[in-house]
């Protein structure tokens, strides 16, 4: 009966420090790297689709300013005090709106201000506009 209990007693000690490192592994890897989604793309006046991690970025033919005939963005996709944005350079104006689709996204990311990977859930949704900066997604 006694060893039945010194059986249990250490089973039960073993498993909560297996658990304890596993745990503790994982919160160590959540803020180890950065998690940023990012990408570069070229537009003609041809238009196209474009994917940044999660999002799709739609221009329709035309779209671009008059006298140019290609532009080459970059986009950042990240955290800052817990809201999400989508940030491309260089700012443009365009002559159509640019469709901008979130394809909704549940996982870590990384907050500028906090420095460290928060976890986020952004829903699916859709934006349209004729000019480039920075856009905040709901969350």
């Amino acid at each position: 009966m006694r060893y039945q209990k010194i059986k249990r007693l250490s089973f039960a000690i073993v498993f909560v420090l297996v658990l304890s490192l596993m745990l503790g592994t994982i919160a160590f890897a959540e803020n180890e790297n950065p998690v940023l989604f990012s990408g570069s793309f070229t537009v003609t006046n041809e238009g196209g689709k474009f994917q940044v991690g999660f999002v799709e970025i739609d221009f329709k033919k035309g779209s671009l300013p008059d006298g140019i005939d290609s532009i080459t963005f970059n986009a950042q996709i990240y955290a800052e005090n817990g809201d999400v944005y989508i940030e491309f350079s260089p700012d443009a104006k365009f002559k159509k709106d640019v469709h901008l689709k979130c394809l909704g996204y549940e996982g870590y990311i990384y907050d500028r201000s906090a420095g460290i990977n928060i976890f986020v859930k952004v829903k699916k949704q859709q934006l349209k506009t004729d000019h480039f900066s920075r856009f905040i997604w709901a969350r």
